[in-house]
């Protein structure tokens, strides 16, 4: 695994626990309108390098481009809006890794099911794994938002094979596909902040420093898998990138008193060393 592919994992590994830290202190607020919000100003802090790069890679770009940015924007609002509302009724430690465990293990479901590909021993091991990961950590009463979890990992699977396309078939830059859809959204979503506004100044008020932060970290996050992507194979990275579910179940425990750390870890590692037995079964 080339070096420069590693760097770009552990970055967006740390990217992506403080953004989903955020977005949970902020789960008391409204989804849409804190969706909307954040994406706002992502669209504007971004901004500068959204243009230059679309600029320099104009030329390259084709009609695939507005397909795939459409087609992202509704996964991936789906994706934040579905997310939002489990961090709103359920806990971090059991949202989060559920929605990542759930990716994979759709992926491998469909791999085996429709296309009749054949895992071999480890792929079938990860699967296991995966199923029984995710089933412990919805066991106990504690775990609501588990539904919430499985919908968000639909999200994830279906996003991550189109984004890989987009950035490898269609070569658009992962800036640009990240960027395109948080403006896009932001646009969309402008309605509803107008006719909200009354809200939008408390979400803010109270959540300013969880929408700017997610507004930073969620598309530096994304940005940077994408770009690992394009150096390393998925069945390198996408293992690698779930070691961020244990980085969170302890953030959650620490940071938000959130209990049964040490089963929920333990069901962690279990997605982690699923996701990667599902995909390197596959490879």
């Amino acid at each position: 695994m080339p070096p420069t592919a590693l760097a770009l994992v552990a970055a967006s590994v740390l990217c992506h626990a403080t953004w989903n830290l955020l977005a949970k202190r902020a789960g008391s607020a409204s989804g849409p309108v804190f969706v909307g919000m954040w994406s706002a100003v992502a669209a504007l802090l971004w901004a500068p390098l959204g243009v230059w790069t679309l600029w320099t890679a104009w030329t390259s770009l084709d009609w695939r481009t507005p397909l795939f940015i459409g087609a992202a924007l509704v996964l991936h609002t789906g994706y934040y809006l579905v997310l939002q509302r489990g961090y709103r009724v359920g806990d971090l430690s059991v949202v989060y890794p559920v929605a990542r465990g759930t990716g994979p293990l759709l992926a491998s479901s469909v791999a085996v099911l429709v296309w009749h590909e054949r895992p071999g021993l480890l792929g079938w091991a990860g699967i296991l794994a995966l199923s029984v990961s995710v089933a412990l950590l919805g066991l106990r009463k504690a775990s609501s938002g588990i539904g919430y979890g499985l919908l968000v990992g639909v999200f994830i699977a279906a996003y991550t094979l189109l984004d890989k396309q987009a950035v490898t078939a269609a070569a658009i830059p992962p800036i640009l596909v990240n960027w395109g859809t948080d403006t896009l959204r932001a646009l969309s979503f402008t309605p509803l902040l107008v006719r909200r506004r009354a809200q939008v100044r408390e979400v803010w008020r109270e959540h300013w420093k969880s929408a700017l932060g997610t507004a930073i970290f969620s598309p530096a996050s994304y940005m940077l898998i994408l770009t690992a992507l394009t150096v390393a194979p998925v069945t390198v990275i996408a293992p690698l990138r779930e070691v961020s579910v244990v980085l969170v179940v302890f953030l959650g425990a620490r940071l938000l008193g959130e209990r049964d750390m040490w089963r929920r870890l333990v069901c962690a590692f279990g997605v982690v060393l699923g996701a990667a037995g599902t995909l390197l079964g596959r490879s």
